[in-house]
């Protein structure tokens, strides 16, 4: 079989699976009635009811409102947790090195820097994420 066949870039995962998730935490934070329902902050961020109870008992919170959910975000184990948790360490920069996109993204260091050499791009910034993220092959 021909491997360029099944080729899949994390540009296509970012499309289906980040995006929506980052787009739905919006949505909810926005939408949302407050204090927020402990089941609902489980389904939007990806983790377990436990889990949360278990942030919420050991931070001392009593209710989800929109700080308790961020400590929450920054606190739990999902994948988009973790994004979150990376990207507020490395302080949202207005552009990105590919050490940092590698290290938020969770994806191989020499991936993002062959992306970025093939484009001849030394800093990401929100136009190029996409053809860089299209240039990595992603499993």
């Amino acid at each position: 079989m021909d491997k360029k066949l099944f080729t899949y870039t994390f540009w296509e995962e970012y499309q289906m699976h980040i995006r929506p998730t980052i787009s739905e935490i919006d949505i909810f934070l926005k939408s949302a009635e407050y204090p927020l329902d402990i089941a609902e902050v489980a389904c939007v961020l990806e983790l377990d009811e436990a889990e949360i109870v278990a942030i919420m008992d050991k931070a001392g919170l009593r209710s989800v409102d929109r700080s308790a959910f961020m400590h929450i975000m920054g606190a739990g184990n999902s994948e988009i947790c973790g994004m979150y948790c990376r990207e507020v360490e490395v302080g949202s920069p207005p552009t990105y090195t590919p050490s940092q996109l590698a290290y938020i993204y969770n994806l191989d260091i020499e991936d993002v820097k062959n992306a970025c050499k093939k484009l001849q791009i030394k800093e990401a910034t929100a136009f190029t994420m996409p053809l860089i993220f299209a240039n990595i092959p992603y499993l």
